[in-house]
């Protein structure tokens, strides 16, 4: 059964996070993916209103061999990176223990990460890496994937989770989004009305079941 463990390391454990302290306001977002050597985290978005300053700090970093600005917004930039392929600290240690990133976010004062382990085996290994590495990793919260669907899927009603998943399959959570709340209404034959309510609603469910999985 995998495991989801949710750590925090300072920002300077993390190439990117190093990156991080040209700018205090600035905060970067990893996509989620499975690690694949090199490209174990190769996309990642920077939201604020520095996003150059940053730029330039990453393609200083030893760590990146090649950066690349793959689109831009109003708030946002997203990035394409290419690792050396010697990979050393953190990013290391996510390649070796074959550990998938759920979720990442950091700021100059740190990052978070929820990390999916397929066993046991890889949280050992990943443990004992951050310990002979010297990372400082603080462990938060730990529970499974099924506990996680149970808790949170279990506070919304049928019309909710209908238009939940509909919206982050159709792209609605997409920056930029991939269709409208109109569109979407059109889709759930509801009104856009009907359609806002609902997504206010389970959002506020899945914040209260998140809280009391974590109490």
């Amino acid at each position: 059964m995998s495991t989801i463990v949710e750590i925090s390391i300072p920002a300077d454990e993390f190439a990117l996070g190093r990156a991080l302290q040209s700018d205090s306001q600035l905060q970067i977002e990893l996509e989620r993916i499975v690690p694949t050597g090199t490209a174990v985290f190769p996309f990642f978005w920077a939201w604020g209103d520095s996003v150059g300053q940053f730029e330039a700090a990453v393609r200083a970093e030893p760590a990146i061999q090649d950066l690349t600005k793959l689109d831009s917004f109003s708030d946002g930039t997203l990035f394409r990176a290419v690792w050396n392929e010697e990979i050393t600290g953190f990013v290391q240690g996510i390649e070796e223990a074959n550990v998938t990133v759920m979720e990442a976010n950091g700021t100059s004062d740190g990052w978070t990460f929820h990390l999916r382990f397929p066993a046991q085996e890889q949280m050992s290994e990943f443990q004992a890496f951050c310990q002979q590495e010297g990372i400082t990793v603080e462990v938060h919260r730990v529970y499974s994937l099924q506990e996680m669907t149970a808790q949170q899927l279990g506070t919304l009603t049928p019309a909710q989770q209908e238009t939940l998943v509909t919206a982050y399959e159709e792209g609605y959570f997409e920056r930029p989004r991939n269709i409208t709340l109109e569109e979407l209404a059109d889709e759930l034959k509801i009104s856009p009305q009907a359609v806002g309510g609902r997504l206010r609603r389970g959002y506020a469910n899945l914040i209260s079941g998140s809280f009391r999985s974590i109490q």
